[in-house]
Order: C-alpha cells, then sequence, then structure tokens
C-alpha cells in the first residue's frame, strides 16, 4: 500500500514534508492521503490521474532547466 509521499503535483515529499526537486511518483508506490486506500477500482483511477499528473509536472520541472 505504498510508502512514497506526495503532494497534488506527484512531487515526493521529504521526512519533513518539503518536495524532492525533480522526483515524482504516482502509483502503487505512493502513501499518505493518495495511498492509505487503494481498493480495486479505485487504483485504477488513481494511478492513471497521478501518472498524468507525475509526467506533467517532471515535464514543468525539465523545462526550468
Amino acid at each position: 500500500m505504498g510508502g512514497l509521499k506526495i503532494n497534488s503535483q506527484a512531487e515526493v515529499q521529504n521526512t519533513k514534508g518539503a518536495s524532492i526537486p525533480g522526483l515524482y511518483a504516482a502509483g502503487e508506490v505512493t502513501g499518505g492521503v493518495h495511498g492509505g486506500n487503494r481498493l480495486g477500482g479505485n487504483a485504477v483511477a488513481d494511478y492513471c490521474v497521478f501518472g498524468k499528473i507525475a509526467a506533467d509536472s517532471a515535464l514543468a520541472y525539465i523545462a526550468t532547466k
């Protein structure tokens, strides 16, 4: 049921709650609010939506470099 804590932009959070620059996650590897309840069909919407958010966030991050 996950482990990495992410925010609404799919940025992985460190133990102090700050985003780790350039690190994004989605799906089964995530925890916290997004990984606390993953039952059956709920997981499909979660990994599809947060996969897209993670990709969009990563592309935006790359564009700033």
